[in-house]
């Protein structure tokens, strides 16, 4: 499904001077038929022996173990399958990021690859978004993608703007005081560790702790992966974020906040 997603995307790259190719193990007839059905443009190039994959040290060596995660076997046709993932090579051909994923179920959304590499998005494109405007601090939540399939690497952004003058405390924080902290849960999903910018150092006069804060704008990110398997109900999926936080200034602290917000995203409709 990324290799559909990625079509779409590659027809909105017309800002960007970039090269899309992808590499299988199946055949060239089998590529050939896929491509066709799905109106693929970006070359499929066919590593038949996964001489390639090999080579590039890619190879799903653990494909038995894999498959069982999710209760099947492995066919005959399925050996030589890679991780899945993308390598990024700059103008001159050098690589400069390789994006690997555990198995080879799990997939990135393109629109994040985008966003990630280019730092880019699809214009016209409406994302799953909400925004609370809280006292001295906005929360906006928003995904990647605006809709999924089945083991798709989502990523979930949230936002916060903090007005000028105030700041959020980052952990660890002296007794007292609470750090800023995001809780993610959707179902049936598997969510990731939240990553948050680096803090600044800060210290009140008069006080002798030392504090880590944010001020300013601030990007939480989260990895969400939908786990249901064929068969399983589809559709909607609701995903609720809840994000625990104290605002103060140099003079003012206010009591500790929490603020929930809800992210409602559909599945692809040609998921299967």
């Amino acid at each position: 499904m990324q290799l559909v997603e990625l079509q779409g995307i590659l027809e909105g790259l017309h800002a960007h001077d970039v090269t899309l190719f992808a590499i299988s193990y199946d055949s060239v007839e089998t590529l050939r038929d896929f491509s066709a059905r799905h109106a693929i443009t970006y070359p499929l190039l066919a590593d038949e022996g996964s001489v390639a994959i090999r080579a590039l040290r890619i190879l799903d060596e653990d494909l038995d173990a894999h498959q069982a995660q999710f209760g099947v076997g492995v066919r005959d046709d399925q050996r030589g399958v890679c991780y899945p993932g993308v390598f990024v090579l700059d103008q001159d051909g050098i690589v400069s990021e390789r994006r690997f994923q555990r198995n080879y179920r799990v997939r990135e959304s393109g629109r994040d690859l985008l966003a990630q590499v280019l730092g880019a998005g699809l214009p016209g494109e409406t994302l799953p978004d909400a925004t609370l405007g809280e006292p001295q601090v906005e929360i906006r939540a928003h995904l990647d993608s605006p809709t999924y399939f089945r083991y798709q690497r989502l990523h979930l952004m949230v936002d916060l703007t903090v007005a000028q003058g105030y700041h959020l405390y980052a952990s660890p924080v002296p007794d007292g005081y609470t750090a800023l902290s995001l809780t993610v849960e959707a179902e049936p999903a598997e969510i990731g560790q939240p990553t948050l910018p680096p803090a600044s150092s800060f210290r009140v006069e008069g006080l002798d702790e030392q504090f880590w804060v944010y001020e300013g704008s601030v990007r939480l990110t989260v990895p969400v992966e939908f786990i249901m398997n064929r068969g399983d109900p589809a559709g909607n999926r609701t995903i609720r974020v809840t994000v625990a936080y104290q605002v103060c200034s140099a003079t003012t602290c206010f009591p500790p906040a929490a603020a929930t917000l809800n992210l409602v995203v559909g599945e692809r409709p040609d998921a299967d």
